[in-house]
């Protein structure tokens, strides 16, 4: 199946595939039912004595939500973390044993090194969405909340009790629109400059072609693989597909961007989700699964091989 196919599914409630690009389903899955009523005072009283074991009583703040919370540093940028943006950010996650009233570390993965998602609803639990919100570029914030807006009654994989009130500590490094994405994608890759960019379409000419231009109307047949720019293996490829170039068969990034080439070229398309899978990504429901999560930019290796007027 050949997934750059334009795409009009509306699947944006569940979000779990996100958490695999970054390895982070290990720490943000959720799941929130808590039979338990009085489970969120206790998780409150929990987190408390935590707080007044620690002297840090007096130094946090708390929200409607339950979550308390302690925001350090001076960010340079000024720049918040903002929705739909990908965040560049570093966490360890530990939970509050009631019993000593000691932190307990439950992941260090990513202590120093970056992790990245894309900064949807749903992406992460409730209450690390919130934090997020409070965090501009390059300020640590600490995070204790209760299970109610935490991990619910989820062990993370026996390594913590059900219901258990946790703390997160987290660096946001970078909140990056797509654009600069794309940007910075270009700076990694060493690009040239691109022969074209109509329609927010990069077009970057890798290897020249000697062969025929291709207009919009012509058939044309590629070898392509199509990747994001944090991916490190294609989500889709073919070694031949032929197409009617600019038809609006497939999404404009591609079908507009091989308008710009010619036969024998090797190039790279780069273009935003506008150009892409858009708002809604591309949903694969036999799998339950996004192949490309909402607001990702592309980049697309193309050969032409052929084109027929």
């Amino acid at each position: 199946m050949n997934l750059i196919a334009s795409m009009n599914s509306k699947h944006l409630s569940v979000f779990i595939a996100l958490l695999l690009m970054v390895g982070l389903t290990s720490c943000f899955n959720n799941d929130l039912t808590d039979p338990n009523a009085g489970q969120a005072a206790l998780n409150d009283q929990q987190i408390k004595d935590y707080l007044t074991a620690n002297q840090l009583q007096d130094k946090v703040t708390l929200s409607p939500s339950g979550l308390y919370y302690l925001i350090s540093g001076v960010s340079a940028s000024g720049k918040a973390a903002t929705p739909a943006n990908e965040l560049e950010f570093t966490y360890t996650l530990s939970y509050i044993d009631p019993t000593t009233k000691k932190a307990v570390l439950v992941d260090s993965a990513n202590a120093t090194k970056s992790a990245y998602i894309p900064f949807l609803s749903g992406v992460v639990v409730q209450g690390l969405e919130e934090g997020f919100l409070l965090l501009k570029e390059g300020q640590t914030g600490r995070f204790f909340m209760p299970s109610s807006i935490g991990f619910g009654n989820d062990t993370r994989k026996d390594k913590m009790p059900a219901y258990s009130a946790v703390i997160f500590d987290v660096k946001l490094i970078r909140s990056r629109t797509e654009e600069q994405q794309i940007d910075d994608y270009v700076t990694i890759k060493n690009l040239s400059a691109p022969i074209d960019t109509a329609n927010s379409i990069r077009v970057y000419r890798i290897t020249p072609g000697t062969g025929s231009t291709i207009a919009a109307g012509n058939t044309v047949t590629v070898a392509y693989t199509a990747n994001s720019l944090r991916g490190t293996t294609p989500f889709d490829k073919s070694d031949s597909l032929t197409f009617v170039a600019g038809s609006g068969q497939y999404i404009e990034g591609f079908s507009m961007g091989v308008t710009k080439l010619k036969v024998g070229d090797k190039a790279l398309l780069v273009f935003p989700s506008l150009r892409g899978y858009g708002v809604q990504g591309s949903y694969d429901q036999s799998k339950g699964y996004y192949v490309v999560p909402p607001y990702t930019p592309l980049a697309f290796e193309i050969t032409v091989k052929s084109v027929k007027k």
